[in-house]
């Protein structure tokens, strides 16, 4: 009988500790994950992300104020800032690039940054692509 019980609660323990482990991986942020996947994308399409490479990054804002104090808080950061009011409705989109290497860790620093910084002036983060290269038309959304 207390081999029964041990072997009862060796099984509970395991269970409970699959439980725990999937519930830490589904509960891992998944915009990080992006920004890893596209850069393996692109290592599969063959670009060499230890090169500096162009790299647009895409935001959607309410106004041109807003347009006004991003471009403010990345000019100095070295990225050349456009934006245009979209052709529909009454929002902004903001495109800002700079040269850079794709390493993974800062790219996804880059993400939680620029979330960050346009969802307390009700905008969106519309992701990244590297200008020129393989898949330049291809834009990830987040």
């Amino acid at each position: 009988m207390n081999w029964f019980m041990a072997v009862l609660v060796a099984l509970a323990a395991m269970s409970l500790f699959r439980i725990v482990s999937q519930f830490r991986r589904v509960s891992k942020p998944r915009e990080d994950d992006w920004d890893a996947r596209f850069i393996a994308q692109l290592r599969k399409a063959g670009v060499s992300p230890f090169d500096a490479h162009p790299v647009d990054f895409f935001f959607d804002l309410p106004d041109e104020a807003t347009c006004k104090d991003i471009a403010a808080q990345l000019e100095p950061e070295g990225y050349a800032i456009d934006y245009r009011k979209e052709d529909e409705g009454e929002r902004y989109s903001l495109h800002a690039s700079a040269t850079m290497r794709l390493v993974v860790e800062q790219m996804s620093e880059r993400t939680r940054r620029f979330r960050a910084m346009v969802e307390e002036k009700d905008g969106r983060y519309d992701g990244w692509a590297v200008s020129g290269g393989p898949n330049s038309r291809t834009i990830r959304k987040i």
